[in-house]
């Protein structure tokens, strides 16, 4: 009875953990929303946040209050707890980051993925490895990382080839690409990225030394034939079943507490197997996210709200967690971070760049294809604290890699912009005409939306129907292309195609997208261009999409009662369209 008090949380320890868990949500969703608003990633704000709680500020000026909030001692019982609550939080987060990876994509996507993700892994893991093998103490091994070179080299090398999923998919959402043919080869490259870089992360965590991470004895092979087994399982069989199951949960259950029970007990379930088997649970729930993520049932509005109960509470917690052991000043070690820089972008960038030439992609689109890739973000964070918890990498090579990780993600965005700007400023009212609207669609579902709209584009451009809409079927089945606000951009690329068209269509009632935040399209945009012009699908989709954005544009758009009164309403949206 005695063990079991002093091993229980006492009155004063649950006081602590309590005021603990406020500060640090409080203090990072506040510098979090203020990243924000000056249009950067709200992960530097969390970061900050644990950097003014832990050691580097809060510890310097007080460290009595660093230490009865955040126990240093690893016995303490409120220690032991809010590392339990850090665990789970980056246990939900790569659930999230599973979610988004979609398997269908990536195969449907083919060649160009390949050759992307491929040669965006490929490249920056030879030079990393090879950094990291010949000069392990130079560049921050830890006490692991040190008695097992092989492990921490080959860690080093997916760390600097990893893509930032989550990151990047806001990023192509800002610049209104996500749902251009561009922003789907980024965005299933990065997705074949994740699924690489996490697999071979599981591997170096099987090579380590049982004791690193706590699980019973168990040799290599038997850890990663287990770990392939079990992933094998959860990408057929697993997958079928979710896909089986998510049905019955949507139609007898609460949403959306009944959906986010189900998602959230595979996803423990999933952790607890991989954490047994020597793994990190982290790798267990981005494959369970995958498993249920990959299924056409889930439905965008249900990963959303799955996206937003986790980014907004456990994210948080986690990514402040980092500042808290370690101070960003003392072990700021110049050559650890420009070395990590150097080959994080140079390999990167370099990498995805020759793969998007070799898939035949011209010179503006392999540079942004390279830049939207170069972006790191969360998951290389969430890759050097797991490491650093192992015992793999030091205190300075966790700080060059949060450091890179930032730096990437604030590149990323403004770098495609610049590259990706428009080459003349047109307005959508210049270019349309009463013949580019249909001012009354009579389609309910998306595919007869499509075939609609393509009699219209026939008719303008001389192309059969049914070859408009097959192409533009088969596209939205690789990814449906429902905007928020009541937008969506079905889009082809046609081969005979002389110029690019649009044609907008108009859906009072709406017709169901499957948009992020859920809302039935009213107004669709058929975007047909040349197979050969891989700049004008770009340049067109986001000349629709910051018209529109305006919601005074859209209500008078949908209010119009002839296409003369429609094509006013383009008017109005000035030079700012």
């Amino acid at each position: 009875m005695q063990t079991l008090a002093a091993a229980s949380l006492s009155p004063a320890d649950i006081t602590r953990l309590m005021v603990a868990l406020a500060v640090l949500l409080g203090i990072s969703r506040l510098l979090g929303e203020l990243a924000r608003r000056f249009k950067q990633p709200a992960v530097l704000g969390e970061i900050l946040a644990g950097v003014l709680l832990g050691p580097t500020v809060l510890g310097y000026f007080s460290p009595e209050a660093l230490e009865w909030l955040f126990p240093v001692s690893a016995a303490q019982p409120g220690r032991i707890a809010l590392d339990g609550f850090v665990v789970i939080s980056a246990t939900l987060l790569l659930l999230v980051v599973g979610l988004e990876v979609d398997l269908s994509t990536v195969r449907r996507q083919g060649k160009a993925t390949a050759y992307v993700s491929l040669m965006g892994v490929a490249l920056p893991f030879i030079l990393g490895f090879g950094l990291a093998y010949g000069i392990p103490e130079m560049l921050g091994a830890g006490p692991r990382g040190q008695a097992a070179p092989l492990p921490f080299a080959i860690f080093v090398g997916i760390a600097l080839s990893i893509t930032a999923l989550p990151v990047i998919a806001k990023v192509l959402m800002d610049l209104n690409l996500a749902k251009s043919d561009l922003g789907m080869l980024i965005i299933s490259s990065a997705m074949l990225n994740d699924l690489v870089g996490w697999i071979g992360f599981a591997v170096v965590l099987a090579l380590l030394p049982s004791d690193t991470l706590g699980a019973a004895p168990m040799s290599v092979v038997t850890t990663i034939t287990l770990t392939l087994i079990f992933l094998a399982v959860m990408i057929t069989l697993g997958r079928w079943l979710c896909h089986k199951t998510l049905p019955y949960i949507q139609s007898r259950w609460s949403w959306p507490g009944g959906v986010l029970a189900f998602v959230s007990v595979v996803a423990l379930g999933c952790a607890a197997i991989t954490e047994s088997l020597g793994i990190h649970s982290i790798f267990g729930a981005f494959i369970a996210g995958v498993a249920i993520g990959d299924s056409p049932r889930l439905r965008e509005r249900t990963r959303e709200t799955i996206h937003q109960f986790v980014t907004n509470f456990f994210a948080p917690i986690f990514f402040a967690s980092i500042g808290l052991r370690i101070n960003f000043i003392s072990n700021f070690d110049p050559l650890a971070v420009a070395l990590v820089l150097a080959v994080a972008f140079l390999g990167k960038s370099g990498g995805c760049y020759l793969g998007a030439k070799m898939a035949g992609m011209n010179r503006r689109e392999s540079l942004a294809t390279a830049f939207g890739m170069t972006c790191q973000g969360a998951v290389g964070i969430i890759l050097g604290q797991m490491a650093f918890k192992a015992g793999l990498i030091g205190e300075g090579l966790l700080v060059a890699v949060v450091i890179m990780a930032l730096t990437t993600s604030l590149f990323s965005g403004p770098a495609m912009q610049a590259v990706l700007k428009l080459k003349t400023q047109l307005r959508l009212a210049d270019i349309v005409t009463d013949r580019h609207i249909l001012i009354h669609m009579k389609s309910v579902t998306p595919s007869k939306a499509i075939a609609e709209l393509a009699v219209r584009g026939a008719e303008l451009t001389g192309l059969a129907p049914d070859l408009i809409t097959q192409t533009a079927l088969d596209r939205e089945k690789a990814m449906r292309t429902g905007l928020p606000d009541g937008l969506a951009v079905p889009h082809a690329r046609l081969t005979g195609l002389k110029k690019p068209c649009m044609v907008i269509g108009r859906s009072v009632p709406g017709i169901d997208f499957d948009a992020q935040d859920g809302r039935p399209a009213h107004l669709v945009c058929l975007l047909l261009t040349p197979e050969s012009d891989h700049d004008a699908q770009i340049d067109l989709l986001s000349l629709f999409a910051r018209t529109f954005q305006d919601a005074g544009i859209r209500q008078g758009a949908l209010a119009a009662e002839s296409t003369t009164e429609f094509r006013a309403e383009l008017n109005l949206a000035g030079t700012d369209a």
